[in-house]
């Protein structure tokens, strides 16, 4: 690891003292192109939005279109779904991942009496979209659990029933209407779902995942990644750009209403409101993605582990060490 930091000491300073290729008209560097879905991770990056960091340009997005966004190299930074990251990588993607944003924002919802895994037994639990993030993960405590499950609408006794929807919404709409007993709902929806439709919190799965896999701090969910080229210029306002992240990842726990403000006015439609128990709710906070490289990789095996066919959460292939970005804390940063 010495060995390592002392090389990227020196690449990394010979970046950041380089004549940047990205600059405006005037000779200072272009404003950085920042993106984050809408949602949780959208209001971890409440803060720099709020202070209009570095004048940056913030851009909150319908989750689905993040990928695109990330794949087109629009997006200088960009919180993203962690696994997301690898399949873009795998794809060929010119991005590296700094950190991880999001620890698990997932709660089973319900109207029903369960309070654990086995009391699922014979209901129909719904998620957003099949394979995606929600369902993989639920998919993984389940057969941890040896719990057997399948895929379908109605019930079967001894197994739990895996459905689907295209959003949280409609899982909110099917408890109130009595259609539907069990969801796993991401926050802010959750709030809303106990708001609109008296739906219980049943089980934290950020919890059931850290049973299933002796592990603390719930699951790595979103993670900020960067343009790998921008490297070549910017290192040093990229570090810095990290350091304020980390700085206010927990902000809105303190100030949600001016959380709320700031990620409406980069284009937040889908947090109706936000108090300081939904903010913690959300599990936000930073940690290095080299530090925790470990914990992803085991994440993406879970996922990878009870995927489907046609289903590729990871990409195939895992990333290797140079997709976790290690930039030396003490490089030097932009004034």
């Amino acid at each position: 690891m010495k060995k390592l930091t002392v090389v990227l000491m020196a690449i990394l300073c010979a970046f950041a003292f380089a004549g940047c290729a990205d600059k405006d008209g005037a000779g200072t560097p272009a404003a950085l192109e920042v993106y984050a879905p809408d949602g949780a991770p959208a209001i971890g990056m409440s803060k720099l939005i709020h202070d209009s960091y570095a004048g940056a340009r913030f851009h909150v997005v319908p989750p689905e279109n993040i990928g695109g966004t990330v794949l087109a190299g629009t997006a200088d930074i960009a919180i993203m779904p962690t696994n997301a990251a690898a399949l873009l990588h795998a794809k060929g993607a010119d991005i590296a991942m700094l950190g991880v944003t999001n620890f698990g924002s997932l709660y089973i919802m319900g109207t029903g009496d369960a309070t654990a895994l086995q009391d699922l037994k014979g209901q129909v639990v719904y998620s957003i979209g099949q394979g995606n993030v929600p369902d993989l993960v639920f998919r993984y405590v389940l057969r941890q659990a040896n719990i057997p499950y399948r895929f379908a609408d109605t019930v079967q006794e001894g197994t739990v029933s895996l459905a689907y929807v295209s959003e949280g919404s409609a899982i909110v709409g099917g408890f109130t209407a009595g259609k539907m007993q069990y969801g796993v709902i991401s926050e802010p929806a959750a709030t809303v779902a106990q708001n609109k439709a008296s739906a219980k919190r049943l089980m934290n799965l950020q919890t059931l995942y850290e049973n299933a896999t002796n592990t603390t701090h719930g699951f790595p969910q979103a993670a900020l990644v960067v343009k790998k080229s921008l490297l070549q210029t910017r290192a040093a306002d990229i570090e810095a750009f990290v350091q304020a992240f980390a700085q206010g990842a927990k902000w809105a726990e303190t100030e949600p209403a001016a959380a709320l403000e700031a990620i409406k006015s980069a284009g937040s439609s889908a947090v109706p409101m936000l108090n300081a128990n939904i903010a913690k709710g959300c599990n936000l906070g930073f940690e290095r993605a080299f530090g925790i490289k470990e914990n992803i990789l085991a994440f993406y095996a879970a996922l990878d582990s009870v995927k489907e066919q046609g289903e590729t959460p990871v990409g195939g292939t895992l990333p290797g060490d140079d997709f976790f970005l290690y930039i030396p804390a003490d490089v030097p940063t932009a004034a």
